[in-house]
C-alpha cells in the first residue's frame, strides 16, 4: 500500500498538484476562520426545521462573507497571474508582445500540466528525457546557433526551424536535428592497427574485427590489374549557405530575414530528401524513422563511388607515378578530380592511368547534392591500404631498382648544381665589377697613367674588401695572392714606376 502511494507520488504532476492543492486548501481554511460566521454555516444542522435546511445554501450565498471569499479568491487569482506573467518575461530570450504571451501561456499550461515537450538544442543534440519528448500538447524548443531542426506531425513534415526560440503546435515534434557546422567524415581505417588485411589479433573481439574487415566491403576498390585498394577517404561538408547557386547579392539580401542565416531551404531539403536504408525497408521491421539513413550519409557514399569508378582506371604501378607536368601521382589527381566532381558544377575528366582528357563535364554528384542542401569543401586521401603479399612485393621492387633511380637522381643534381655554379660565377663578376667601378670613381681631371690607373684599380678593390667583411674574410688569401701575381709581372715590367703601389701591397698584406 505504502509503496503504491510512493509510486502516485513520484509523478511530477501528481507532486506538483498534491502541494498546490494543499496550499489553495489552506488558504480557504483561512478565508473561512476569518470572514465566514459559523452560525451561518453549522447553524443548520442544529436546527430541525427542514425549511431552514432547505435554505441553508441561499443564506451562505446571500452573506457578505460568501463575496467577501471570492472576491479574495479572484484577486488572489489575479495576483498569481501577473505574478506569472512578470517572471513569463524572463524565462526564455524572446522578442515581441506576441512570443511573451506564448511563453506565459506556456507557464499556465504547465502548472496545470497540459504543457507539451520542452527541450533545449545544442551543438546538434537534442537535450531531453523521454517522457518530455512524448508530451503531445504544444511546446516550446530552444535552439542555439549551431543547430536546427525539422518538425513534423503524423502525416507529414510541418517546418524547419532555426536557431532560437519556437514555439510547436499539439501534436507537433522534433523529427530530425541537425547540425550547422562543418562536418568532418572519415571513411576508412582511422588508425594503421585497424588495416582491414591484417590477420585477427589474439585480443581482438569479435565486433572489432568484423569493424575492422567490413572497410574492405564499404569503401575497397580494385585496380585495373585486379588489386584491392583500401582508401582513408577524408570528406569536409556542411549544409550550403548558397542553395541553387544563390548569388552573394541575393544571399546578402535575404539573409536576414530568416534566423538560419541562408539555411533554411537546405535544412528542408536534407530532412525530406533522406535515402531509405534498403535493407531494413525489404524486411518491414520497425518504424519508418528506423528506415532513414541520416542525412549526413549521402558525401561520404558519392566519395566512396567516384573512388571505385577512378581507380579502376590505374594499374597499382602507375598509382605513385607522375601523370602530368607538374609531378602530380595518379593518386593525387584521383582525389582532386573527387574533390572537384562534388564541390564544382564541372570537372576536368580523367582518362586511362588517371591522365586528364581536357573534356569538360557537367558534375551530376553534385546537383545530387544540390538538391539534398548538401556542400562539400574538402575530400583528400591521406592513406590506403594494400594487402600484404602486394605490399611486399612492392618493397621489393623498389629495392631492385632503388641504385638505378638513385644514380640518375645524383645525375640530375650535379648537373643543376654545375648550372647554379656557372650562374652564381657570372652573377658573381657582374657585382664585382659594377662595386669597383661605384668605388673607383668615373670622373677624372685628366688621362691618367696606366700606373695610376692600376693604383686606383687596387685602391678600389681594397676598399671594397673592406666595406664588405664576410668577402674579405672568405676569400682575403685568393685576392691577395692574385694581386701578388698582378705586381710581379708589372715590376719585370717597369720596376721604377711601381712605387706607390708597393705601398698598397704591403698595407694589404
Amino acid at each position: 500500500m505504502f509503496q503504491r502511494l510512493w509510486n502516485f507520488y513520484k509523478h511530477p504532476f501528481r507532486r506538483r498538484l498534491i502541494w498546490v492543492s494543499a496550499g489553495i486548501g489552506v488558504f480557504l481554511y483561512m478565508i473561512y476562520q476569518r470572514y465566514f460566521p459559523k452560525d451561518v454555516v453549522f447553524g443548520v444542522f442544529r436546527s430541525s426545521d427542514p425549511m431552514q435546511l432547505m435554505l441553508w445554501p441561499f443564506q451562505i450565498l446571500s452573506s457578505k462573507a460568501w463575496w467577501q471569499f471570492w472576491l479574495i479568491v479572484v484577486l488572489f487569482v489575479f495576483l498569481w497571474l501577473l505574478w506569472l506573467f512578470f517572471f513569463a518575461q524572463f524565462v526564455l530570450p524572446v522578442q515581441g508582445g506576441r512570443d511573451r504571451f506564448k511563453v506565459f501561456w506556456q507557464l499556465v499550461r504547465y502548472v496545470f500540466g497540459r504543457h507539451g515537450p520542452a527541450m533545449f538544442i545544442q551543438d546538434g543534440e537534442m537535450i531531453a528525457n523521454r517522457r518530455e519528448r512524448n508530451r503531445p500538447g504544444p511546446g516550446v524548443l530552444v535552439l542555439d546557433t549551431a543547430s536546427a531542426a525539422v518538425l513534423r506531425t503524423g502525416r507529414n513534415f510541418t517546418r524547419a526551424v532555426g536557431p532560437g526560440v519556437v514555439f510547436t503546435q499539439p501534436g507537433e515534434w522534433v523529427d530530425t536535428v541537425l547540425d550547422l557546422r562543418k562536418q568532418v567524415t572519415v571513411i576508412g581505417p582511422t588508425k594503421d592497427e585497424d588495416d582491414p588485411f591484417l590477420p585477427r589479433g589474439e585480443d581482438e573481439t569479435d565486433e572489432a574485427y568484423e569493424k575492422r574487415v567490413s572497410w574492405r566491403q564499404r569503401a575497397g576498390g580494385r585496380t585495373r590489374d585486379g588489386v584491392e585498394v583500401v582508401p582513408r577517404l577524408t570528406v569536409v561538408f556542411a549544409l550550403d549557405k548558397h542553395p541553387d547557386d544563390l548569388s552573394e547579392e541575393a544571399y546578402e539580401e535575404g539573409r536576414f530575414r530568416t534566423n538560419f542565416y541562408g539555411h533554411e531551404a537546405s535544412v528542408w531539403r536534407a530532412v525530406t530528401h533522406r535515402p531509405v536504408d534498403a535493407d531494413k525497408a525489404v524486411g518491414g521491421t520497425g518504424i519508418p524513422q528506423e528506415r532513414l539513413l541520416s542525412w549526413q550519409w549521402l558525401p561520404q557514399a558519392l566519395a566512396v563511388d567516384l573512388w571505385r569508378e577512378y581507380i579502376q582506371r590505374v594499374r597499382l604501378s602507375q598509382l605513385f607515378e607522375a601523370v602530368d607536368e607538374s609531378g602530380q601521382t595518379a593518386l593525387n589527381m584521383i582525389a582532386s578530380t573527387i574533390k572537384e566532381r562534388l564541390s564544382s558544377p564541372q570537372y576536368h575528366e580523367l582518362g586511362v592511368d588517371a591522365r586528364p582528357t581536357g573534356e569538360v563535364v557537367t558534375s551530376r554528384e553534385y546537383q545530387l547534392l544540390q538538391e539534398h542542401g548538401l556542400r562539400v569543401m574538402s575530400v583528400s586521401i591521406s592513406a590506403i591500404y594494400l594487402p600484404p603479399e602486394v605490399e611486399q612485393m612492392l618493397i621489393e621492387r623498389w629495392s631492385s631498382n632503388w641504385l638505378d633511380r638513385a644514380r640518375r637522381e645524383g645525375e640530375m643534381v650535379a648537373r643543376k648544381r654545375a648550372l647554379a655554379q656557372k650562374r652564381g660565377a657570372e652573377a658573381a663578376v657582374l657585382d664585382w665589377g659594377r662595386m669597383v667601378v661605384e668605388v673607383c670613381g668615373t670622373e677624372v681631371e685628366r688621362i691618367p697613367s696606366r700606373e695610376q690607373c692600376l693604383a686606383r684599380l687596387l685602391a678600389a678593390t681594397r676598399d671594397a674588401l673592406r666595406s664588405d667583411p664576410d668577402l674579405y674574410q672568405a676569400a682575403q688569401e685568393e685576392i691577395i695572392a692574385a694581386l701578388d701575381e698582378i705586381w710581379a709581372w708589372y715590376q719585370r715590367a717597369d720596376a721604377s714606376t711601381l712605387d706607390e703601389p708597393n705601398m698598397l701591397i704591403e698595407e694589404e698584406h
